[in-house]
């Protein structure tokens, strides 16, 4: 186990390869995850075990896992729209409408708090699987980690989440998106807000 925190915050080409070479039994990034193919590692998180929140198959792992995961795959430069759109493409409602839902409990999770939830539901599809993956980047933190068992027991991990309550992600997206759209209407945001609540995004 660790003494200190690993802090996964900081991006994989930013860090010292010596570095990476001499602690490589201690980190995550050096483990499995890190050599898998991203397309088949794409493969993986596009299923109903991380989209899917009314299943069996999402309660097989902890939502601090699956955040796990998912971070380790942006950081290596995975894109979470290629995996959302690969599990949403031919399935039906019922499995395509939990992905919005499965979408903010990640984010509620980062950022430490709901009550962001109606500031999120005005931004678009797009928007909000940008403001998740850049979420991942900067607030998973490894507070504990067996490397022997990791692949087994991925579970035994213990994962933080840093920078909890700060929107300063949230805020940078919202001014885009009101510098994208100057002229929206209140009925186009209505739209979009019913969408997020009673809808099916993908």
């Amino acid at each position: 186990m660790h003494s200190q925190p690993i802090n996964y915050a900081i991006p994989l080409h930013s860090r010292d390869l010596s570095l990476q070479h001499k602690h490589k039994k201690n980190q995550v990034m050096n483990d499995y995850y890190d050599y898998l193919p991203l397309e088949e590692y794409e493969s993986e998180l596009a299923t109903r075990k991380y989209w899917d929140n009314a299943g069996a198959e999402w309660n097989m792992s902890s939502i601090e896992t699956k955040l796990l995961l998912l971070a380790t795959f942006v950081r290596r430069g995975g894109k979470l729209n290629r995996v959302i759109n690969s599990y949403a493409k031919g399935r039906e409602r019922t499995y395509r409408v939990t992905i919005q839902h499965c979408m903010m409990s990640y984010i509620a999770k980062l950022m430490g708090s709901n009550d962001y939830y109606l500031r999120i539901i005005l931004l678009s599809k797009r928007e909000v699987i940008e403001l998740l993956t850049e979420l991942l980047k900067a607030n998973v933190m490894i507070e504990n980690y067996n490397n022997y068992h990791y692949k087994q027991y991925p579970d035994e991990c213990t994962i933080k989440c840093i920078n909890k309550n700060d929107d300063s992600i949230l805020v940078d997206i919202e001014k885009r998106h009101k510098q994208a759209y100057p002229d929206e209407t209140i009925q186009q945001k209505r739209r979009r807000v019913n969408k997020w609540i009673s809808g099916c995004l993908w």
